[in-house]
């Protein structure tokens, strides 16, 4: 018996994730998906793993993207989470900026007074 590969289990996982979340029997989607019961199952165990076709009826079938196939939500949530810690950090850059502009204002000011 040949090893599964990581790949195939990682998919396999996120589309009984994806199914199980949207309440269909492995028989229901694999109607709607073209396939049999048998072999959903093995793809969902990481036995089998899946082609450009199927991957294409199941992102429609379960409306999701490829990637949140291929990779889960992890990885849609990971660049989600660095996108907000980066425009937070963005925000906190420009009030540092504005203090800043602020500060240099009221040193130019005293520096005109003390020169008048």
């Amino acid at each position: 018996m040949q090893a599964k590969k990581p790949i195939n289990v990682r998919v396999g996982g996120n589309i009984q994730q994806l199914r199980e979340e949207r309440h269909y029997t492995q028989e229901e989607l694999s109607e709607k998906i073209g396939v049999t019961p048998n072999h959903l199952s093995a793809i969902e165990r990481g036995v089998s793993g899946i082609s450009l076709e199927l991957l294409e009826k199941l992102c429609q079938v379960l409306s999701v993207t490829a990637d949140h196939i291929l990779f889960g939500r992890k990885a849609a949530e990971a660049n989600g989470e660095k996108l907000m810690k980066l425009l937070q950090s963005f925000d906190q850059w420009q009030t540092v900026i504005a203090r800043l502009g602020q500060s240099i204002d009221t040193l130019s000011e005293q520096l005109n007074h003390l020169h008048e």
